[in-house]
């Protein structure tokens, strides 16, 4: 699992949604040849796919790239009760030690995407939900031990919400 070890300012998120890759999200901005970036990728490879990258150096995110995913449902109701988590806002500083210079990292997981009216709910851990950190539109779920359970993204409008369906239909 990802871990997050901390929390800092939060930084603007571009969110692009398309029929080719269906969602991909950036954070701030930062120089590539300075820190490069290292990527945490899950699903199960050949029908799912979802990958997180992070600088190399400082484990702070960079990107979210949904490429793929079977499991797709379509909800009205909520996904998880946010009324009782801890919420703090501000963008995941990741633990990158287990990475050892590889430019990823793979964990087979089961992915799920579901799409409700104006939030998408990404996820990829059964584990219980305990806290909350928001950057812009983009929620990241943890469990107890601070490990990434899920990303809500809100604030979906109506045409980008038709393209996902689309993409991932």
């Amino acid at each position: 699992m990802l871990n997050v070890l901390k929390y800092i300012e939060e930084q603007p998120a571009t969110i692009t949604y398309d029929l080719y890759i269906p969602i991909t999200i950036e954070f701030g901005s930062w120089d590539r040849a300075k820190e490069p970036a290292i990527y945490w990728r899950t699903g199960d490879f050949k029908r799912s796919l979802l990958e997180i990258g992070m600088g190399k150096a400082t484990g702070i995110i960079r990107s979210i790239t949904l490429t793929l995913s079977e499991k797709v449902f379509k909800t009205r109701k909520p996904y998880f009760n946010r009324k009782n988590l801890m919420a703090d806002r501000g963008t995941p500083v990741f633990q990158v030690e287990g990475f050892k210079d590889q430019p990823y990292l793979d964990e087979k997981t089961d992915l799920y995407v579901n799409i409700g009216n104006k939030n998408i709910w990404i996820a990829f851990s059964e584990n219980q939900i305990s806290s909350f950190i928001e950057d812009d539109h983009i929620g990241f779920a943890l469990d107890a031990k601070n490990n990434l359970c899920g990303i809500l993204i809100s604030g979906v409008l109506e045409h980008d919400r038709k393209k996902l369906e689309k993409a991932l239909g």
